[in-house]
C-alpha cells in the first residue's frame, strides 16, 4: 500500500478535526490580576463555556447577563485579592462573591453590592487559584472546594454552586465542573444585575 504526503496531510486533519478543542493556556492569574472563569467539563453543555454574574448569582450558559460593561460581553470578570476575597472587575460600587456552606445554604455562591453585608454563616472566602490554574474556595482547615451546575435556572442556563451538596437549592441533574481562571489581557468592567 502506498501512502501518499496528500493522504497523510488528510489524515492529520482529520485527527485534529476530531480532537476536542482545547483552551489556550495562558498565564496562571495572580493576586489583583483580572481573570475570567472557563468551565471544564467534558462531554456536557458547559465545556468551554464562561461563567457569568446575573441577579446576586453566578450562572454558566444563561441567554444573557444584561450587565453594563466597557464593551459588550457575556461573561464576568473577576479580582482575587491578596487575602482571598473575590471581587467582580466592577466600577463603583464594589460587587464582592460569597459562599454559604451550612444546610441551608447548600453551597449557595452569590455577591453583594456596595455596603451591602452577609449572613451569620456565609462567608466571603477565602478564595485562591490553585497549582492546576482552577479557582477554588479554601475551608480553614484548608480542604479546597471546587464547584457544580445546575441545569435549569431561572432565565436559562446553569446556576453554579459550590461542590459538595446533592440537589442544592432542590436542583438536580448537577454536574462538577473545574473552574479554570483565565488572565485577561483587555479586562472588561462591567456593572452586573443585583435583581
Amino acid at each position: 500500500m502506498k501512502f501518499t504526503t496528500t493522504a497523510l496531510i488528510a489524515s492529520t486533519a482529520a485527527l485534529a478535526a476530531a480532537s476536542p478543542c482545547k483552551p489556550t493556556p495562558t498565564e496562571n492569574p495572580k493576586a489583583g490580576d483580572i481573570f475570567r472563569i472557563m468551565a471544564l467539563r467534558s462531554a456536557s453543555d458547559i465545556h468551554f463555556q464562561s461563567v457569568q454574574a446575573l441577579r446576586n448569582g453566578f450562572l454558566i450558559n444563561a441567554p444573557a447577563q444584561n450587565a453594563s460593561c466597557s464593551r459588550d460581553v457575556n461573561y464576568a470578570s473577576f479580582i482575587l485579592q491578596e487575602d482571598g476575597d473575590l471581587y467582580l472587575n466592577t466600577r463603583n460600587p464594589p460587587q464582592q462573591a460569597f459562599v454559604d456552606r451550612s444546610g441551608m445554604g447548600q453551597g449557595v455562591i452569590q455577591y453583594t453590592t456596595g455596603v451591602q453585608g452577609i449572613g451569620r454563616n456565609q462567608e466571603r472566602g477565602p478564595f485562591k487559584i490553585n497549582s492546576d490554574s482552577n479557582l477554588v474556595f479554601v475551608s480553614a482547615n484548608g480542604e479546597e472546594t471546587g464547584f457544580q451546575a445546575c441545569p435549569n435556572a431561572l432565565g436559562g442556563g446553569y446556576s453554579v454552586w459550590l461542590a459538595g451538596a446533592t440537589n442544592p437549592g432542590g436542583n438536580k441533574d448537577c454536574i462538577g465542573f473545574s473552574a479554570r481562571a483565565l488572565k485577561e489581557s483587555d479586562p472588561v468592567t462591567c456593572a452586573y444585575t443585583t435583581s
